[in-house]
């Protein structure tokens, strides 16, 4: 059986000098224009197409910029977010300069330092695999109240055969690491619509290989 969650552990890794140094070499191997961050980069494309009046868009946690430069480039103003100083900093350097990068800051997703629908798209990728699931709604509220409109999400579901083989996996090694909470679509949507969203779209990263799903959710009063 998976561990709990340890939510202020997980925060407090992810702020550390050291760890940020190895960020990038160790979860995206070939760096920022590796395979893994280009799929990504579709599927939030995917997520957001025929979408209009996009301006201001909030990455949190933005990391170490993973798709600043992707963001920008497209055409987007861009406010950089993370919980995590060192990773702002590296954000910072890669989307520094860029006239359409209106800034980062420090701040933590339970309580956003932004009015009420000040923003057109927050987009948080990477992140709420890390989150025990009784945080994820006042998460999503957080996101709801500061949107005007829409949100994109990165999840992992259970309708995966590499989660099941892991689990097989693991009946013969200890050393085989379970993934935490990956979601049942009742549950997705339940928490989602706790936080005041709602499903509009999905985009599946290869099913039924892989656990990976970009949501586009919109404030259920708009």
């Amino acid at each position: 059986m998976n561990q709990p969650i340890d939510w202020e552990a997980k925060k407090r890794h992810y702020q550390r000098e050291d760890v940020v140094e190895k960020y990038n070499q160790v979860r995206f191997k070939g760096g920022f224009a590796g395979r893994t961050t280009r799929n990504k980069w579709r599927m939030i494309l995917r997520a957001t197409t025929g979408l209009e009046g996009i301006r201001r868009v909030l990455d949190l946690p933005c990391g170490t910029g993973r798709f600043t430069r992707q963001i920008l480039d497209h055409g987007w103003k861009l406010v950089n977010g993370d919980i995590s100083l060192p990773m702002l900093r590296s954000a910072r350097e890669v989307g520094g300069g860029h006239a359409a990068h209106l800034g980062s800051a420090r701040m933590d997703a339970e309580r956003l330092p932004f009015a009420d629908a000040s923003l057109d798209l927050v987009i948080s990728i990477r992140f709420l695999m890390h989150v025990p699931r009784e945080v994820r709604p006042r998460i999503f509220a957080e996101f709801a109240r500061v949107t005007r409109r829409y949100v994109v999400l990165d999840v992992r579901h259970k309708y995966c055969l590499n989660t099941w083989f892991k689990h097989v996996r693991r009946l013969f090694s200890r050393k085989v690491k379970l993934p935490e909470h990956r979601y049942n679509m009742a549950e997705l949507e339940d928490d989602i619509r706790a936080g005041g969203l709602r499903i509009v779209r999905k985009v599946w990263n290869w099913p039924p290989f892989s656990e990976k799903l970009v949501l586009l959710c919109e404030k259920a009063q708009p």
